[in-house]
């Protein structure tokens, strides 16, 4: 079998790369029989180095003219058997059978947070993708539930969940890796809150802002990830918050630091009020971190029974749970044990074989 997987946006931090690495990192992996065309805008890591997977890096003035133009020429010279659409948009001018992964709705369900225009166009292309894809792919259920709600019965008939996995450098580190960590981040407060992710209306970082103002005053809170359109309440807020406790915003961080942060936090928090999945669940899972969690769409799905959840409009709520997971130890060792087991749960292997399973089922 011929595969086209349209890869636009692999460099990118946040979800959007972390599935597109994970794909490719696993599918041609699983399927040495097959042959897969990477059509991407940047650069392939690992996965070129398989016999099995060609890299077609195509020139990128702008997503539009990636998308609707040099894809589309670059699939008819290919002739796949099958196209797989990455990111909830098919190009315009594909003609063999197509599968569509949706990450989210949030242009419909959250539509404040995204500019007019950019908002217009893409809920038209949802709609035209849900209904040119032989089959949709969805990463939660909660999203799978967002495409029936917004795209309509017919979509929702067509679209299979297929989870993302954990990436597999997030882990627990050795006491000598935690102690270079602590070097490494000896800027750093010895007791902190971490928040992974971009700082955006969805991600409820003035709620969070706000919780965090009952802990101790020892207690800092350090966030990761970078400012996006719409970002100046949560600016605000962390400003304000910046005069009670320390708060340092550390920016977007490679993987190895990720992980470091993670294992020198005391715990982690999620206050996200919309999610297609969210991926620092499983990050903080898989390096033993107690989390604290928004409630809403997919989170409860990917957490199950190993983070303390909360409902993210409620700043009091949101506040006592994470200053009873800062305050009793028992139950954030719980947490971690429940954490490490419930990330096994979510490999790239498992997301391959079913990815896979649905393109020979389109092709």
């Amino acid at each position: 079998m011929k595969i086209a997987i349209l890869a636009r946006g692999l460099a990118r931090t946040g979800g959007v790369g972390r599935l597109l690495n994970g794909y490719l990192s696993s599918m041609p992996a699983a399927a040495p029989e097959d042959e897969f065309f990477v059509l991407t805008d940047a650069p392939l890591a690992h996965a070129a180095d398989l016999p099995n997977v060609t890299e077609v890096l195509l020139k990128r003035s702008s997503g539009a003219i990636f998308d609707h133009v040099e894809v589309p020429m670059a699939v008819r010279h290919i002739q796949p058997d099958v196209f797989l659409a990455t990111k909830n948009t098919i190009p315009l001018g594909i003609t063999c059978p197509v599968v569509c992964v949706f990450l989210d709705l949030a242009y419909f369900a959250f539509s404040k947070a995204y500019p007019v225009v950019d908002n217009l166009y893409m809920r038209a292309m949802f709609k035209r993708s849900a209904t040119r894809a032989a089959r949709l792919v969805a990463i939660s259920e909660s999203t799978r539930d967002d495409i029936g709600t917004f795209l309509g019965k017919e979509a929702h008939e067509k679209t299979r969940v297929v989870y993302p996995g954990a990436t597999n450098c997030f882990r627990v580190l050795s006491s000598r890796e935690r102690e270079e960590a602590a070097a490494r981040f000896a800027h750093l407060p010895r007791r902190f809150i971490l928040y992974s992710g971009n700082i955006s209306p969805r991600k409820n970082i003035s709620n969070l802002v706000a919780a965090v103002t009952a802990c101790p005053p020892d207690v800092a809170l350090v966030l990761t990830g970078h400012r996006t359109w719409k970002g100046q309440s949560a600016n605000d807020a962390l400003a304000e918050a910046g005069r009670l406790r320390e708060v340092q915003i550390l920016g977007a961080q490679e993987d190895e630091d990720l992980v470091a942060l993670y294992n020198l936090a005391a715990i982690s928090v999620y206050p996200s009020l919309y999610e297609g999945f969210g991926f620092p669940v499983l990050e903080s899972f898989a390096c033993g971190t107690p989390l604290a969690a928004s409630n809403a769409t997919s989170i409860p799905e990917v957490t199950g029974e190993a983070a303390l959840l909360f409902d993210p409009t409620d700043v009091s709520a949101m506040s006592e749970a994470v200053l009873k997971l800062l305050d009793d130890e028992p139950l954030r060792e719980r947490l971690r044990l429940r954490g490490l087991e419930r990330v096994k749960q979510f490999t790239w292997q498992k997301t391959a074989l079913e990815m896979l399973a649905i393109l020979r089922e389109t092709a």
